[in-house]
């Protein structure tokens, strides 16, 4: 259906230019690029540039791709970054934004249905947030408390963690790469372990390296969204509003689950729960 609408809108003009800027070494934004360019396969009103000068619109995938353009002349859309990446990007009024973390409300969903009887969030920052304070209030209003310590230095991290696991009955990642990274997530993951409180983590990686579950967006079902807004773009020359992705995913360590003593449904169980109307 949305080939069918680029091909209307092709009759009266002419072929959208379109730039895709992305890191080609990173896995996923491979796999975006690849399932956005088959989306789009054989439409004749979408040619690729490599210059962005050229570009009526520039799609930047990742943070690098994203720092290389934000100061582009053209609209851009960035893909496969965090809201809080965004909220620093210096941004025009053009500009626009398909999130890859997960709404918060999501977020929730899934640790409720996953873990019902878990009242205590535990969460840790490297800095105070909107994303963080509005959390709080959406924790409080489902009956349950955010217990949020910010680790200021690396090398505190360890100490805030033990104290905020203490008071904890789960924690919840949030995207902050300032104290969850590579370096990092191994040791946090051994000491949830340790004491038995499960994770909720923010991708598929997670989950295999020892989180509990997770919500996700897959970069195809980011690709998809993102020709959805190609097709406003080329109907109206406006992007559409930020936003996160529509489509998810669900995973679920069941190894971990049973390491924990915990009955958690599987991953289509907590997907269906989660998209049941209120």
């Amino acid at each position: 259906m949305l080939m069918l609408w680029l091909a209307a809108l092709a009759v009266d003009a002419a072929p959208l230019k379109v730039a895709f800027i992305a890191d080609p070494s990173h896995p996923a934004y491979r796999e975006y690029g690849q399932a956005l360019r088959q989306a789009l396969a054989g439409d004749g009103t979408i040619t690729w540039t490599e210059q962005t000068r050229e570009a009526d619109l520039v799609i930047a995938a990742g943070e690098r791709a994203a720092r290389e353009v934000e100061n582009s002349s053209a609209p851009v859309l960035y893909t496969m970054i965090s809201q809080h990446t965004y909220s620093n990007l210096g941004k025009a009024a053009r500009h626009a934004a398909i999130y890859l973390d997960q709404p918060l409300e999501r977020q929730l969903d899934l640790l409720e249905a996953a873990l019902p009887q878990a009242r205590d969030i535990g969460v840790i920052y490297s800095s105070p947030t909107e994303e963080l304070n509005r959390l709080r209030k959406l924790a409080m209003a489902r009956g349950r408390i955010l217990h949020a310590r910010q680790v200021e230095q690396e090398n505190a991290l360890a100490g805030t963690l033990k104290a905020l696991l203490e008071e904890s009955t789960v924690l919840l990642v949030l995207p902050d790469e300032a104290i969850l990274n590579a370096g990092t997530i191994r040791n946090i993951l051994l000491e949830t372990y340790r004491v038995q409180v499960p994770m909720v983590g923010l991708s598929a990686s997670y989950v295999r390296a020892g989180a509990l579950c997770a919500v996700y967006s897959t970069p195809q079902q980011i690709a998809r969204q993102t020709v959805t807004a190609l097709v406003q773009f080329a109907a109206t020359g406006k992007l559409p509003l930020s936003q996160h992705s529509n489509e998810f995913e669900v995973q679920v360590n069941r190894q971990v689950a049973r390491s924990l003593g915990l009955h958690v449904p599987d991953a289509e169980q907590l997907r269906a729960q989660m998209r049941r109307e209120p």
